[in-house]
Order: C-alpha cells, then structure tokens, then sequence
C-alpha cells in the first residue's frame, strides 16, 4: 500500500513540475512577445527626431519616429521575433518620456548619458556604441586667435538650452562664463552680433542646427574635442523585458561590424538634413551700435579651423 502511494505521489510531483516549467517557459514567451516600448529625444536629430509623412498634396498624413539607433532595434525585431513600438509625440517634451522610463512604462531609451540623474533608473548597454563629442564654435576671426581652450575661460560663451549634455559635462561647464539661450536661432545670432565669443554645442546638434539657418560655411568648429560624452541605448531597470533586451542589445553592440555600419548610418544622416537644407538664406544677423554709434552687418568669412 505505501509502495502505491508512494507512486501515485511521485508522478503527481513529476506532472506539477512539468506544468510549472512549460509555465514558465509561456511566460518568457509573452515577455518577448509583448511590443517593446521604445521611445527617445522628441526634436534631437540625428539621435531621436520626429518626422512628418505628407501626401502629394503637401498634406501631414502622419508623424513618424526616427533615429540613429533604429538598425539596432531593427536587428532586434527581426531576430528575436519582437514587436517594437515607438513611444512619442509632438506636444510633449523629452522630459515626460523620461519620467516613463524611469517608472518602468517605457522599455527602452535611445541616448541615454552615463552618471546622469536624469536616468538615474535607466541601465545603459556596454559597450556605447556612439559618442556625442562637445566642440566649440567660433566665429573664423576669433578662432585665428585662439590657440588653446583654456583661452576660453577668460571668455564669454554660450549654450542653447535644446542641446543635451551629461551631468559630468553640464558640471566642467560651470568653470566657463554662459549664458544659456532658448533656441538654436538665438544661440548663433549671439555669436554672430558678438555678444559671446564661442558657443559650445555637442558636434552633431551643432552641425544641423548651423546647416538649418544656412551658415554652416561661414563658421568654424574646432578639431579639438573638449568633452567626449558616450551616448547610450537605455533600458529602464523596472521593465519586464530589462535581462532579455540588455544580453541582446549588448550582442549586438559588441559587434565591431555594427559599430562602422552605425557610425555610417550617422554620416549618412547628417548628409541628409544638410542636404536637405542646401540653398538656405542666412539670417542677417546684425552687430550692435559701437562705440561711434554706428551699426554694421557682420561679413560672412570664409570657415577656418584653428583650435
């Protein structure tokens, strides 16, 4: 009797077993099945960017995401059989999107800084794949001048407050005298009227935003990197998906192949929104009253590389 027992036991306990690890199993399922939500910089080219589709009638048909890093999750969805789902919109700033992250509603944050309090619950995926390089630029006449960056600390300079720096930067650049602008607009009118003698931009931000306003040509960006910020794919440390995304994320991103692919498709980019900006009218910044009380525009110079 205890022999039958004790079989009936043994194979109750062997079918429990069974149907907790098939559980299991169904449950990692539907972790990777469930659409990864993704989001990003809301107006921040070439890392995160909001794109409008219009018909042949010139009308807004939708908005659609965009990024540098959207291979990598291309590469995700097509080899993990994952669903992606960009997180985003135009009437919210990149703040809230953040909040997200940090609350778990969000999987995944394309650009994320390291040692940065902002993303404070966000765990970055090693290696960075992208840096986003801070550089300084100039008008051509101030940078034949310039032959070190510590000149800079006994000038006066500037900072759009769209651009996106890491706490470690956003701590070196207190040892400079800034003032901080709203818009890429006001930033370069600065620059241009002489009101500040440099600006300090991440290269990227720079580069476009110059392209934008026609004067790209007419500036010159230093060679010297001053600050060099690794940018990151985050994932938030309260998603259900965090060990799945970070061991394939961190694959991919450990593939030497993927990082020149990347950094390509990052050029291409620029070319692109420079392209598309070609033919741009400057602005006709104008220089302040002088000391003789006389105003005068300010001529475009040729872009000169110094520092």
């Amino acid at each position: 009797m205890n022999k039958v027992f004790f079989l009936i036991f043994s194979c109750c306990l062997l079918i429990s077993n069974n149907v907790s690890a098939q559980m299991k199993n169904y449950t990692n399922i539907i972790k990777k099945a469930e659409a990864i939500k993704v989001t990003g910089y809301m107006d921040y080219p070439p890392f995160g960017y909001i794109q409008e589709e219009r018909n042949d009638y010139g009308e807004i048909i939708e908005y659609t995401y965009h990024s540098v890093f959207e291979d990598i999750l291309n590469d995700l969805k097509n080899n993990s059989n994952v669903k992606i789902s960009y997180i985003f919109s135009s009437k919210q700033n990149t703040e809230q999107f953040i909040s997200d992250i940090n609350s778990g509603k969000i999987d995944i944050f394309l650009g994320a800084y390291n040692d940065t309090k902002r993303f404070k619950r966000t765990e970055l995926v090693f290696p960075s794949i992208l840096n986003n390089p801070v550089t300084v630029i100039t008008m051509p006449e101030t940078a034949a001048q310039l032959k070190d960056l510590n000149q800079l600390k006994q000038m006066k300079g500037a900072v759009c407050n769209q651009d996106e720096f890491s706490d470690y930067v956003k701590r070196q650049m207190n040892e400079y005298q800034l003032e901080y602008v709203e818009t890429s607009y006001q930033l370069f009118e600065k620059l241009y009227t002489g009101e500040v003698d440099f600006v300090f931009t991440t290269q990227y931000f720079g580069i476009i935003e110059a392209a934008k306003l026609g004067i790209r040509d007419y500036l010159s960006f230093s060679k010297q990197i001053v600050w060099n910020m690794p940018i990151f794919i985050g994932i938030s440390q309260l998603s259900p998906n965090r060990k799945f995304l970070s061991q394939k994320l961190s694959s991919y991103s450990e593939n030497p192949e993927h990082k020149i692919k990347l950094e390509k498709k990052l050029q291409d980019l620029i070319y692109e929104i420079e392209l598309k900006n070609r033919g741009v009218v400057p602005p006709a910044f104008i220089k302040k009253e002088n000391s003789n009380n006389s105003t005068s525009s300010l001529d475009l110079l040729s872009q000169e590389d110094k520092i």
